[in-house]
């Protein structure tokens, strides 16, 4: 299987909210070989106000997001689209994606009216950089170091850790520098430990990791929380009652005693805390697993490896007890209440029905003008909205006065949401209150200039709607997302 490895630029950390402005790919054979790449950027989409964060991190400025010349969101997505799907199958990999650039990427993908799961279906899979190298840090450490922070502790970001272990980095936070440096990174480890390399790639398999937390007495798994990460050895407890892919696995270091003394509710609350006693391992999110013959004493301690294995078997043998952690940790699980926004109903509602994929296609396929006649066709409502959305942004002029008011109320609404309010975009006021601080922390030179033009851009966007101006066609050079 050929090797997929990819790497996203974006207007900040909000999932579903804010966007991808560059992606960057090469494709290797399974040598890791570079045998083909490719990278594109696009422009702002009209509702996504940018983190004054991510302008100052990125350097890239609110003149470079609205450039007119550049694609729009959609169009960059089928170009993509088409890449990625000529190149499956394949395994894809980034640095933190399963976290983050795949939430992105799903979330680009069912936006613009395509199958959010491309990464794996039809033969792909998918693995993350991160958990590859912490794992060959872990286990061989002589072959992979961390990289240092400002107070000398550990880290694996990307930038630092290539360049703890000799790889040169030419920039930071550019898509295709980014996937040149994780490419490196894998190529040593891929060529140095071999063995650890072929385990973590087997893991980008539900079935493989379905076999081997089953078949595996104990076993140690790999978690983290928040900047925190740590290796735990653990047993296979139980699944999730209707979702067999959440498997529980409890930590074979926890007191039993106290959890056994516990009354349901403690329990329930325990695995809600950071000091949880039980892991959930995803067997479809690639995990970092290893057995017990590949561990070092200090991953086993305070047990050696007989002793976690008589501890595993008494455990299994109370099966009332097991059965009580599994309710315990299904019921911590957090229940989302049902959200009217589509961008969280990717989840929510589950894929879309046979006649909306094919329509799906046929909307790719038309023009705008078919497109807008396409829209009243899809049976679910999300792509219905995410439909009109699109023909709003890219041609409102197809569409009758009432739709466009209510896109035009409903844009106006998010832009200008007040600061303090319980919503999960960026909004204007926000953005402004935001880029503001930055400032006034004391930024020189470029950086300055930087927020002081997306601040005024922030402050013409406002005033455009109050004005209720209608926005322009979004094809070709009047394409600017609403900058003015």
């Amino acid at each position: 299987m050929s090797f997929i490895l990819y790497d996203i630029e974006t207007t900040g950390l909000v999932k579903g909210y804010d966007q991808i402005v560059q992606l960057a790919a090469v494709r290797t054979d399974a040598s890791l070989k570079i045998i083909d790449h490719f990278q594109t950027r696009c422009r702002l989409m009209p509702h996504v106000i940018p983190s004054p964060d991510a302008i100052h991190v990125t350097g890239v400025g609110i003149e470079r997001l609205t450039d007119p010349f550049l694609p729009s969101h959609f169009e960059m997505m089928r170009e993509v689209h088409r890449v990625f799907s000529s190149w499956r199958p394949a395994l894809f990999l980034g640095f933190n994606s399963l976290s983050f650039d795949e939430e992105f990427l799903r979330q680009a993908l069912y936006q613009s009216l395509f199958g959010a799961y491309l990464t794996n279906t039809q033969g792909s899979a998918r693995a993350d950089v991160l958990n590859l190298c912490r794992l060959t840090a872990a286990l061989k450490p002589d072959i992979l170091k961390p990289g240092l922070d400002a107070e000398g502790r550990p880290v694996f970001k990307l930038k630092p850790l290539a360049e703890a272990n000799g790889i040169h980095v030419p920039l930071s936070h550019d898509a295709m520098a980014d996937v040149m440096t994780m490419h490196a990174l894998c190529h040593l480890i891929h060529a140095r430990a071999p063995g650890i390399w072929s385990q973590s790639m087997r893991f980008s398999n539900k079935a493989t990791v379905e076999s081997f937390i089953t078949d595996e007495d104990a076993f140690l798994v790999s978690e983290t929380f928040g900047n925190h990460h740590r290796a735990r050895v653990v047993i296979l407890i139980g699944k999730h009652s209707t979702q067999p892919i959440r498997n529980y696995c409890l930590d074979l270091g926890a007191d039993m005693d106290a959890l056994r003394a516990m009354s349901e509710d403690a329990l329930i609350a325990l695995c809600r805390s950071v000091n949880r006693p039980i892991v959930t391992v995803r067997s479809n999110a690639a995990p970092t697993l290893w057995a017990l013959y590949n561990a070092t004493p200090e991953h086993l301690a305070p047990f050696d490896e007989a002793e976690v294995l008589q501890r595993a078997a008494e455990l299994r043998d109370d099966r009332v007890f097991m059965q009580r952690l599994r309710k315990a940790a299904e019921a911590a699980e957090r229940v989302y209440p049902p959200s009217p926004h589509v961008e969280e109903q990717l989840y929510e509602r589950g894929f879309p029905p046979q006649q909306d994929e094919q329509l799906m296609q046929r909307f790719h396929a038309a023009t705008w003008e078919e497109r807008a006649d396409l829209v009243a066709r899809f049976k679910d409502d999300r792509y219905r909205r995410l439909a009109v959305r699109e023909v709003y942004f890219e041609r409102p002029d197809l569409l009758g006065e009432d739709q466009c008011k209510s896109a035009r109320e409903s844009l106006e609404q998010r832009l200008m949401a007040p600061v303090g309010a319980d919503v999960r975009w960026r909004s204007i006021p926000v953005a402004l209150q935001e880029a503001n601080a930055l400032i006034a922390a004391g930024l020189h030179g470029e950086d300055l200039g930087r927020q002081q033009a997306y601040v005024a851009y922030l402050r013409q966007r406002a005033r455009d709607m109050e004005r209720d101006v209608r926005p322009r066609a979004m094809h070709g050079r009047a394409a600017a997302g609403f900058h003015p």
